[in-house]
């Protein structure tokens, strides 16, 4: 089933050295890997480092360096760097995005438009997001911030712009994973096909279910680098883009959407067969 696989590449990707598991001379990659930055003219060779390379692209710097090594549009990079009081913040637009490179949760990523932070409905001047960004992460190093582009909906608004999210099993596209922001803190969300034909099952249970939405405008596209890249992982791989004013853009890759949780056991099965059948041998 597909949340065993989860399950079980938590494990072997991210856990602690166990037998059986995640041996210590991975550990010890693994803490090599997390000094790498990747460029998008690198060599293959310099990307598949080891059987897990594909980890890597969770660093969000690598993943926009993967994304455009593809042909994905990215949100333009203002500036990046581990020190906040020297992020030309007074400078930049009055809309963007600051995310941090190695972590995973919505804790660390700021929207900011016209003095407010949209994520948590706060004020948000130079002073107050500096104070903010944290300085240390895991064994005391600074933490790198990417300070982007804020992404604009299809029609230009300032909302926050719908994600989706495509289910990639090696280069089948199985599912587009729609979430929209519909409040303060509240989202909703909705399973399609590739081919943007609802799922009768809900899928997960995480948020609310969405109503039925006309498909983004860029959804061709949006499937056809999903597919492209997921063919080039080889693997399991949630892709997520923006549909923006500009087409499709690139917003990040997940390994382990919501920890193997909250999925339905219609989803749990389809995806587990997906998994067997296109990419069998892969964690």
């Amino acid at each position: 089933m597909f949340s065993q696989r989860i399950t079980r590449r938590m494990q072997h990707w991210w856990g602690p050295p166990w037998p059986g598991r995640r041996g210590v001379r991975d550990a010890v990659h693994r803490l090599r890997e997390r000094r790498i930055f990747h460029h998008r003219d690198d060599p293959d060779e310099a990307w598949r480092c080891c059987d897990l390379w594909q980890r890597n692209l969770i660093n969000k710097w690598n993943s926009r360096e993967f994304a455009a090594r593809h042909g994905c549009l990215l949100p333009e990079l203002y500036w990046h760097g581990r020190d906040p009081a020297a992020a030309p913040l007074e400078s930049l637009p009055e809309e963007f995005v600051i995310r941090a490179v190695r972590s995973p949760s919505k804790e660390s990523v700021h929207v900011v438009s016209r003095g407010r932070e949209l994520l948590r409905g706060e004020p948000a001047s130079p002073r107050q997001l500096r104070e903010r960004l944290p300085r240390a992460g895991i064994m005391r190093r600074p933490v790198m911030h990417l300070f982007e582009e804020f992404a604009r909906s299809e029609d230009g608004g300032r909302g926050l712009p719908p994600n989706y999210k495509c289910h990639t099993f090696g280069g089948h596209v199985a599912a587009v994973y729609h979430v929209e922001s519909v409040g303060l803190g509240e989202r909703r969300q909705r399973y399609y096909t590739p081919d943007w034909q609802p799922f009768d099952d809900r899928m997960n249970t995480f948020m609310p279910e969405a109503e039925l939405r006309e498909p983004p405008g860029c959804l061709e596209e949006m499937v056809r680098l999903a597919g492209r890249m997921g063919a080039e992982l080889g693997t399991y791989m949630r892709i997520d883009f923006f549909a923006t004013e500009r087409g499709c853009m690139f917003n990040e890759f997940s390994s382990v959407p919501l920890g193997a949780r909250h999925n339905t056991a219609y989803c749990d099965e389809l995806f587990g067969t997906l998994w067997a059948e296109h990419v069998p041998d892969s964690t």
